[in-house]
């Protein structure tokens, strides 16, 4: 089993939003599908991913999303990517969205494995 050595209450409030997120961007949809996977990587990390086949995110918008009042939705303050995103780099992670190739989005974000922490002691 991989493990991460994380905040359970902080990853939660970010798969949360992830899924909100991906929720209401499937409204109007008509296909809803949700996929939430994990996966371990190559370098050490854990990526876990949301992949909705809601409206998708404008090639423009993807970086800008994780900026403090930046938001596609008509309600909302915008301050859910972000706070993932300080989340995650707070875990010495990353968070990170992509086109989803069935339509919609991907978003994933690290997690370093547990074990890894002897070498981050420096």
């Amino acid at each position: 089993a991989d493990l991460v050595l994380a905040d359970k209450v902080q990853i939660q409030q970010v798969i949360l939003n992830l899924i909100r997120n991906a929720v209401d961007a499937m409204a109007d949809s008509p296909r809803r599908q949700l996929l939430i996977s994990s996966a371990a990587t190559a370098d050490n990390m854990v990526r876990l991913s949301t992949a909705d086949t809601g409206s998708g995110v404008a090639p423009g918008l993807q970086k800008q999303l994780f900026q403090p009042f930046i938001t596609t939705k008509q309600q909302g303050m915008g301050v859910g990517l972000s706070i993932c995103k300080t989340i995650s780099e707070a875990h010495r992670g990353s968070i990170w969205i992509e086109p989803n190739p069935e339509g919609g989005t991907i978003v994933h974000f690290s997690l370093r494995r547990a074990g890894d922490e002897e070498s981050s002691n420096g």
